[in-house]
């Protein structure tokens, strides 16, 4: 009797999800768990995907796992992000196939497309064997237990694999290790790992945690001489191109706490071709972005972030000419206002009317100091938005580097 009614509830659960399916321009998730969400531990959890049939790898079968409520301050909004991990690996909307995902609610994000914009910009600045890394996404609407959650996005969870490095083999001596900045000591100042999550190796399978430790060493201890040495020097130990990528990226969005926190550092295990692997970064939760605070408060267009590393590169005539060379190039192509206001554009299309349906599921909830915006309004203001910050950042990054 109880699998007839299990039978029953399903049944009747993902025809209405295929009914929605249909008439959303959106995929839609279905979450369905058997107990309250919280931040710990995961519950048990069904989930099951099912798109417009214009979108190709969209539906999936009905898939197992646990999830639960992720973020700090975040989780003090009434519509919060999610994290689940499947039972079973799965491919959804072309990302990457793996068991771990992220549903982040962007709820002080009026526009619901700040983390995509940041991401989708730093990979479009990929190049030849210089590829750039961030999480990919997809815009999705969310049922959960039933009822009609809002838009979310997607999101693939950056490790391992993701980012290319090698398999942990325990009998090496040196491994692949990546690194989340959490707390804002993660400056370059601060020697030790004490603000850092290790997440790869696995903590359970080894502690590892002499690479950040010795490059936060190398940065705020090494003397100029040491420093700018072109053999042993920082260009040795971080991939100092894609570093200051990663430092142009965080001032275009002007992510407050990005620069000391929020980031994910990463380096591969050494192999026969590079005895010598470098670090590199990987942005993450990019929010707090694009003239809002983590708050939802204004940021205004004149401000410079920077931790001890980037000041270092930015001491150094060499690193200073590549800074600006850098800048002029990609004022011309990805980062041009042009470029930014057509992605914006193209986002605002794809959530369609998506972003109205989450926009009355959740207004009156959002952060009043956001100022209320709607999500035509807050395009709005980005765009604006854009358009100064990259003027004065055009003068100030000329100032800085002497062009």
């Amino acid at each position: 009797m109880n699998r007839f009614r299990l039978f029953i509830f399903c049944f009747a659960l993902f025809a209405v999800s295929t009914a929605m399916g249909a008439e959303s321009n959106l995929p839609v998730l279905e979450i369905r768990t058997t107990k309250e969400i919280g931040s710990e531990p995961r519950v048990a959890c069904t989930v099951r995907m099912v798109s417009p049939k214009q979108i190709k790898d969209g539906n999936s079968e009905l898939l197992k796992g646990q999830i639960r409520f992720r973020g700090a301050s975040s989780q003090g909004y009434e519509k919060k992000s999610l994290a689940f991990k499947l039972d079973e690996s799965t491919r959804w909307l072309g990302l990457q196939k793996d068991r771990d995902w992220v549903l982040n609610a962007a709820f002080v994000d009026c526009s619901m497309m700040r983390h995509k914009l940041s991401y989708d910009l730093f990979q479009s600045l990929s190049a030849d064997g210089a590829k750039r890394y961030a999480s990919a996404s997809r815009f999705v609407e969310a049922n959960l237990n039933g009822r009609y959650h809002g838009v979310y996005l997607l999101m693939e969870r950056v490790e391992r694999s993701l980012l290319g490095l090698q398999r942990f083999n325990k009998s090496d001596s040196r491994h692949a290790a990546i690194y989340k900045a959490v707390d804002h000591g993660a400056d370059f100042r601060q020697l030790g790992h004490g603000a850092y999550e290790q997440h790869e190796p696995e903590p359970e399978e080894l502690e590892y945690w002499s690479p950040i430790e010795e490059l936060n060493q190398f940065v705020s201890q090494a003397p100029n001489s040491k420093f700018f040495d072109p053999n042993s020097g920082i260009s040795s130990r971080v991939d100092v191109d894609y570093a200051i990528d990663f430092h142009l990226l965080l001032l275009l969005t002007s992510n407050m706490d990005g620069n000391d926190k929020n980031f994910i550092i990463a380096r591969d295990a050494p192999t026969a071709a590079m005895q010598q692997p470098r670090f590199f970064f990987v942005p993450w939760d990019y929010d707090a972005t694009f003239g809002r605070n983590w708050e939802g408060s204004v940021v205004e267009p004149r401000e410079w972030l920077s931790n001890h590393l980037f000041d270092r590169l930015l001491s150094n005539r060499t690193y200073q000419q590549k800074y600006a060379a850098r800048w002029k190039e990609l004022r011309q192509r990805q980062f041009s206002v042009e470029n930014i206001s057509r992605m914006i554009d193209e986002n605002a299309q794809t959530l369609g009317a998506a972003a109205t349906r989450n926009e009355r599921r959740w207004k009156g909830n959002i952060d009043p100091r956001s100022g209320q915006l709607t999500f035509a309004e807050d395009l709005k203001q980005m765009k604006a938005w854009v358009a100064a910050r990259t003027k004065w950042l055009d003068a100030e990054i000329a100032r800085r580097t002497g062009r």
